[in-house]
């Protein structure tokens, strides 16, 4: 039996060839344990191809098959001519009727654009820092935009998160 506070590492290196040869012993531990890790993280990586590949991910981000990507929006919150902080406001839709998905995703980048206006203008006019954001009226405005790019009732508005820094 052995001491558990005892020094299982060799002899001592106190002499200059013992101190030779503990370094070499030392390089060939890392190099063990380089390849170690190496196998470990070559065998993690073909686990999870081999997974992602058994189960297709749907397109479009989300578990629901009419959910579109998430987009992340953000504004810049001003208080007397200067920046106070941002909000980001990370949020999709959800489109209801298939073959009117495609239209909707040729819309995106006019609904980001309509987004960035209606979130800018949700922090300028409704938002007071240090306060919880109304999520109900950012919605709803939201939804009010989308509606005017895409169509009434052709999209719904999801808002995922709403953070202020």
């Amino acid at each position: 039996m052995t001491d558990s506070h005892q020094d299982l590492s060799g002899p001592p290196c106190t002499t200059l060839e013992a101190q030779a040869a503990c370094e070499k012993s030392r390089r060939a531990l890392v190099k063990a344990a380089v390849a170690a890790s190496f196998g470990l993280a070559s065998t993690a990586v073909l686990g999870a191809t081999e997974a992602r590949a058994a189960k297709p991910v749907p397109k479009g981000g989300g578990n629901e098959a009419g959910f579109l990507g998430s987009n992340q929006i953000t504004a810049t919150i001003m208080r007397q001519f200067r920046s106070v902080g941002i909000m980001q406001i990370d949020m999709g839709i959800v489109v209801s009727a298939m073959p009117k998905r495609e239209p909707v995703q040729a819309a995106t980048p006019a609904l980001r654009a309509a987004w960035r206006g209606v979130a800018q203008e949700f922090v300028n006019s409704f938002f007071i820092p240090g306060r919880v954001p109304d999520t109900q009226i950012l919605g709803q405005r939201m939804q009010a935009v989308t509606d005017r790019v895409v169509g009434p009732g052709i999209a719904h508005v999801v808002l995922l998160s709403v953070i202020v820094r």
